[in-house]
């Protein structure tokens, strides 16, 4: 029994559920307040973003906006993600790089969407919505699959599907909600605590209905330990030493180390 138990991920307790739902929420919440903040600091030049007929946004504008982004999706992405590991220690156990990388990442995508908006500012007020959309979803995708990744080896597959499912609902309640929203600006305060709980709500259930199969079937599917196809039979350690080759001379590469 004791054998069985330890097949597929860690089990979620009803406690550490609740944790994770408020956490994430508290992490998109502290986003969202960073961009309000901003917002209003910025009020005087971000005028043209209260009214909905505008076609045009100027550079200086656009600029703004972009650093608001930024600002707040990285604050959102490095607390939440912080925030999500702490719920679950012994599964996470590798912070300080998650953050890191984290914060990496957000800088990565932040260059890369500067042209997007700066494209999509002539073309009105809800195509740029929609980019500062894209921009709030992909940061926090990455950022919850790099905190699975770096902090969570064996089951970092489960991590990769329960994000995808996250981001995939999270995506479809924010468009949702822009179809029903006349102030496409009210989207920038609600995408980042609806994203990340998203991540929390979905990629726990996920975690949770995963385990249970594996048990049921006795199998660990989506260990990385777990081997399909033309690796079938392979030893996982061997192929790790076929992948890392070790120096022939190792004897003779550490008198030079030490010496």
């Amino acid at each position: 029994m004791t054998e069985q138990q330890d097949i597929g991920p860690n089990r979620i307790p009803f406690t550490t559920f609740l944790l994770k739902l408020i956490a994430a929420g508290c992490g998109g919440g502290v986003g969202s307040l960073i961009l309000l903040v901003v917002f209003f600091l910025a009020s005087s030049a971000l005028t043209p973003l209260t009214n909905a007929t505008d076609n045009y946004l100027s550079p200086i504008i656009v600029f703004i906006l972009l650093i608001m982004i930024f600002v707040s999706s990285t604050v959102g992405n490095i607390v939440s993600t912080w925030l999500l590991a702490l719920t679950e220690r012994n599964k996470y156990t590798r912070i300080p790089s998650t953050i890191y990388q984290v914060f990496i990442i957000s800088l990565i995508i932040f260059l890369l969407m500067a042209p997007i908006y700066f494209i999509t500012a002539t073309s009105g007020i809800q195509i740029i919505a929609y980019a500062v959309a894209l921009h709030i979803i992909l940061s926090a995708q990455v950022s919850a699959l790099i905190l699975e990744i770096v902090s969570n080896i064996k089951h970092a597959l489960v991590g990769v599907y329960g994000v995808t499912f996250s981001i995939l609902f999270s995506a479809g309640v924010i468009f949702g909600l822009s179809t029903v929203i006349s102030a496409p600006q009210i989207l920038l305060f609600v995408a980042l605590p609806i994203v990340w709980g998203s991540v929390a709500f979905i990629g726990s259930l996920t975690t949770m209905i995963y385990g249970w199969i594996a048990r049921i079937y006795d199998k660990d599917f989506l260990s990385t330990q777990t081997v399909y196809g033309d690796d079938y039979g392979k030893d996982v350690e061997e192929m790790e030493k076929e992948l890392n080759p070790k120096a022939q001379d190792e004897a003779g590469r550490d008198f030079l180390r030490h010496n």
